[in-house]
């Protein structure tokens, strides 16, 4: 499996449009490696925990009719706040659809999605993009300390240190190294985490 983490790029997502089917699937790969685990950790923040792979699933196979067909138009706004609304909608249906089980209701779903992303104003905009920036943020720790070349000494004490949130001294002595070193540690990985963030977060994406 490949350590990088893919660059976002508007390109891509037009790219689709003009593609076949059947003659798009590394682009489509290409878009799975980079979107999904924030699809994911987006997800689960919005109520989704319990089925959030089938909801990026479901996201997934409605976006290939969306990007394949043009759907989305760049100009309406950015690509992550769509991709964002997309998410909600299926949490909120997967709920709608919980909720029918359990009073054993026969009501009828319209499964389609929201295509507009200003419905809700500008405060809800802004926060459907605080949001995302939180699971990109959440996405790159995961892909940095589980995908990326670090020695598993200090994989440990970032998670120790920064995520356990252990003293420093306590983490210096567990490790047997000093505090400069735990510290230098910590702010090598964030580079990383912060590198990749910002390729997810990009304005265009």
């Amino acid at each position: 499996m490949s350590t990088a983490f893919p660059v976002t790029s508007i390109t891509l997502i037009q790219e689709f449009k003009a593609m076949p089917p059947g003659g798009d699937e590394a682009h489509w790969v290409r878009f799975w490696d980079l979107y999904a685990p924030a699809m994911r950790q987006f997800a689960v923040w919005k109520g989704g925990e319990k089925n959030a792979d089938d909801i990026v699933m479901k996201v997934f196979e409605k976006l290939v009719d969306v990007l394949r067909n043009g759907k989305y138009d760049p100009a309406a706004g950015r690509f992550h706040s769509y991709l964002a609304t997309m998410i909600s909608n299926e949490v909120h249906m997967q709920h709608r659809k919980d909720e029918v089980r359990r009073q054993d209701d026969h009501v009828t779903l319209d499964s389609g999605i929201s295509e507009t992303i200003l419905d809700g104003g500008a405060d809800a905009v802004e926060q459907i993009d605080a949001d995302w920036q939180r699971a990109v943020l959440a996405a790159a720790v995961e892909h940095v300390l589980t995908k990326s070349a670090l020695s598993d000494r200090d994989r440990k004490v970032y998670r120790a240190y920064v995520q356990e949130n252990k003293p420093i001294e306590k983490v210096a002595a567990e490790f047997g190294i000093t505090r400069n070193l735990v510290s230098q540690i910590k702010t090598r990985i964030e580079r990383r985490i912060a590198a990749i963030g910002r390729q997810l977060a990009a304005p265009h994406g």
